[in-house]
C-alpha cells in the first residue's frame, strides 16, 4: 500500500531507499479525475524503476494553470486516489505548479511524465540533468483526459431520462437462425466484406415487423469456442448485418448465442432450447405465440422442444413464404 507523506518524510524515505540500492522514480501530476491514462502511464512508469513516487498538486496550484473552477476532486480525496494504486510507492502533495523544488529535494534516478513531449522540452528536464538524473516520457496508450470525461458529464446532463414505456404483454416474437436464414451461409464467417442478405430477406423481415412482431436471432456460433475466431469479430460481422437490414428499416430487437462447441455439452447450442427461454423471459412472451424459422433440422428441433412453431427454410420454400404462413396464422381469428 502506498503512502501518503509530507515533503519532509518523503525525502527521508528517499535517503533509505537510496542506501538500499533501490532506483527511485518521480512523476506529478493533478490526478483530477483519475481515468485510464493515468493508471496505463504510472504502470509503466513504475516498471522503469524500484520505487515510484507521485507528486499530486494542490488545489491551490491545479487552480493556478488550470483555472478557478478546478480542481473537481478535493486534493485529500486526489492523493488517497493515488495512493490507492498499486504501482505507486508514495504520494506526497506538490504546492508549486512545478516540480523543480521537489526535483531538487528528492533527486530521483527519472523524471517520469506522461504524454506526447519531446524528453529535452519538459522544462524541469534542466533541473534532472544538473544533479545526473534521466528524464523518461510514456507515450499515450489511452486516448482519454479529463477535459473530455467532464464533456461527456456536461453532454449527458443536459439529456433528460426518456420514459420507460410499459413492457408489451405477451409479444409475439420471430425467432431467426442467422447463416443460412438470414445471411448467405458462409463457414466459420468472421470476415464483415462477405456478410451479404439472402435475397429477399430485408423486405420479408420488415413484413414482420410491421405486423408487430419482434425479431430475434437464435445462434450457434461454435467457431468461438474452437478458436477460428473471437468476439470481436462476431460482434463485426453482426453490425454488418445490422447495417444492411437497416437498408430495409429492419431493427432485430436481440441476439442470443451460444459460444460453445458440441464437445461442450451446455445446454444453450441448438437443439437445445437454453437461449429461447431467456429470450421468452426477458420478453415476457409465450413459447406458443411464437415462431422459429431456421434452415436445418436441428433448428427444427429445437422450435418443437422450445414450444414454439417452427417453419424450415429453404431454397424451394423461401423466408418469404414462410411470413407468408405466419401472417396467414396471425390473422386467423
Amino acid at each position: 500500500m502506498a503512502r501518503i507523506l509530507s515533503n519532509q518524510e518523503l525525502q527521508a524515505l528517499v535517503a533509505e531507499w537510496r542506501s538500499a540500492g533501490l532506483s527511485i522514480g518521480f512523476t506529478c501530476g493533478a490526478f483530477d479525475l483519475l481515468h485510464a491514462g493515468h493508471a496505463d502511464y504510472l504502470a509503466r512508469g513504475r516498471a522503469q524503476c524500484d520505487r515510484l513516487i507521485v507528486a499530486v498538486n494542490s488545489d491551490e496550484s491545479v487552480r493556478s494553470y488550470k483555472g478557478a473552477l478546478r480542481p473537481i476532486v478535493a486534493e485529500a480525496h486526489r492523493l488517497r486516489l493515488v495512493a490507492a494504486l498499486a504501482c505507486v510507492d508514495a504520494v506526497t502533495l506538490m504546492h508549486d505548479r512545478r516540480p523543480a523544488r521537489l526535483l531538487e529535494l528528492l533527486k530521483p534516478d527519472f523524471y517520469i511524465k506522461g504524454g506526447d513531449y519531446a524528453e529535452g522540452s519538459l522544462r524541469s528536464a534542466p533541473v534532472v540533468e544538473a544533479y545526473g538524473g534521466k528524464t523518461i516520457v510514456i507515450p499515450v496508450e489511452y486516448s482519454i483526459s479529463t477535459s473530455a470525461i467532464l464533456k461527456r458529464a456536461g453532454d449527458i446532463a443536459l439529456h433528460a431520462e426518456p420514459e420507460q414505456l410499459p413492457p408489451r404483454s405477451h409479444p409475439r416474437i420471430v425467432f431467426l437462425d442467422r447463416d443460412g436464414t438470414i445471411l448467405e451461409q458462409v463457414h466459420f464467417l468472421r470476415d464483415p466484406s462477405k456478410v451479404k442478405l439472402i435475397a429477399g430477406v430485408g423486405v420479408s423481415l420488415r413484413r414482420l415487423q410491421d405486423a408487430g412482431l419482434l425479431l430475434v436471432v437464435i445462434t450457434n456460433q461454435q467457431g468461438i469456442g474452437l478458436g477460428y475466431f473471437d468476439y470481436d469479430d462476431f460482434l463485426a460481422v453482426n453490425s454488418e448485418m445490422f447495417r444492411q437490414l437497416s437498408a430495409h428499416g429492419v431493427r432485430i430487437s436481440r441476439i442470443y448465442f451460444c459460444p460453445h462447441s458440441l464437445a461442450d455439452q451446455c445446454a444453450c447450442r441448438k437443439p437445445g432450447t437454453r437461449l429461447i427461454e431467456r429470450a421468452l423471459e426477458y420478453f415476457g412472451a409465450n413459447a406458443n405465440d411464437c415462431f422459429f424459422l431456421g434452415d436445418s433440422e436441428s433448428d427444427m428441433e429445437t422450435a418443437t422442444r422450445a414450444g414454439c412453431k417452427g417453419i424450415l427454410v429453404t431454397a424451394t420454400k423461401p423466408l418469404g413464404q414462410a411470413v407468408d404462413l405466419i401472417l396467414g396464422v396471425q390473422e386467423q381469428p
